[in-house]
This record gives structure tokens, C-alpha cells and sequence, in this order.
């Protein structure tokens, strides 16, 4: 089964992860930065749960982008050296995912659950979770996602994304 590496997350991830091509084949808070003073108390981190949920949506919108094939979108929210590693091993750059990127026809539905944040701090962090996706054809599938994230100029950036089918 030949999968097509797209662009990374419904994580990229339906069209980045490319379950879509496996199954058919058998203002918001920004990134934290901390200002500390010299005789002044540490400056709190960025709140956990806000970073969470504002990179949950960020992700969602990802996912919509890539299924409406929207390049534009998913080239402003990637940096310049963004890395995906699709479910079947293979490693593209952002140039060479965005080339892949097309409008999906053959999906009904997916859902990102299991959302944890496991890294933050002022200017990265790293979202794992669980992308279930099913086809218009009945089909479906479920990826394991780790997203890393870079802070810049007050936004989320997605760097990287590695996908795991789940069987």
C-alpha cells in the first residue's frame, strides 16, 4: 500500500499523516514569553491548559487546511524548516509536504482525542494525541501524533510532526 506523504498534522495529519491515502488503500494567548525583572519575583510561565487548548484548535485548523487542500494556510503556520515523518516512515521537508498537499474528497469525518501537552516552555512546545479519521467509503483508521510547536512573534508555529498508526 502505497501512502502519499502530505503535509503533517490533522496534524497535518489526515492529509500529512495521509491516513486518508492508507485507509483507501486495503486572540488567543500566544506562545509565552517571560520578562523578569532584577529584584522582581520569576514571571509566571505560560498557562498550561490555555497552551493546550489554543494549540488543539491550531492543530484543528491544520486539519481543515489540509483537507480543503488550502496550501496558503498551512505554509503560514509551518516554519521554514518544518519536518514531518509520515506513518509510513517516510521524511519530508515543508516544500516537498506542501507539494503533496491536496483537496481531500474522501473524507466523512475525524476527531482528535487524547490531547496532551507534554513539553512547554517560553517558546516550544510539544502536543500529543490521538487522530481517529473515518472515509466515505466506511473505512477508518486511527494515527498517534506528537506535534513540536515554536513560539514566534506572539504565535504557534508547527516545526515538526511524527505519525504512528494504531492497529
Amino acid at each position: 500500500m502505497k501512502l502519499i506523504a502530505i503535509i503533517g498534522a490533522l496534524g497535518f495529519a489526515m492529509t500529512f499523516c495521509n491516513l486518508s491515502e492508507k485507509l483507501r488503500s486495503g486572540s488567543q494567548p500566544g506562545p509565552g514569553t517571560s520578562n523578569q525583572a532584577a529584584n522582581s519575583a520569576p514571571a509566571k510561565g505560560p498557562d498550561r491548559d490555555s497552551v493546550k487548548n489554543e494549540l488543539v484548535r491550531l492543530v484543528n485548523d491544520i486539519a481543515d487546511a489540509s483537507v480543503d487542500g488550502d496550501i496558503a494556510m498551512l505554509s503560514k503556520v509551518t516554519t521554514d524548516d518544518f519536518q514531518i515523518t509520515d506513518v509510513d516512515g517516510k521524511v519530508q521537508n515543508k516544500n516537498e509536504a506542501l507539494a503533496d498537499v491536496k483537496k481531500e474528497k474522501s473524507i466523512k469525518s475525524w476527531t482528535i482525542t487524547e490531547a496532551e501537552l507534554s513539553t512547554l516552555t517560553d517558546d516550544t512546545a510539544v502536543l500529543k494525541y490521538l487522530l481517529s479519521l473515518t472515509l466515505k467509503n466506511g473505512r477508518s483508521g486511527k494515527a498517534r501524533i506528537t506535534d513540536t510547536f515554536t513560539g514566534k512573534d506572539g504565535n504557534w508555529l508547527l516545526r515538526s510532526s511524527q505519525q504512528t498508526m494504531v492497529k
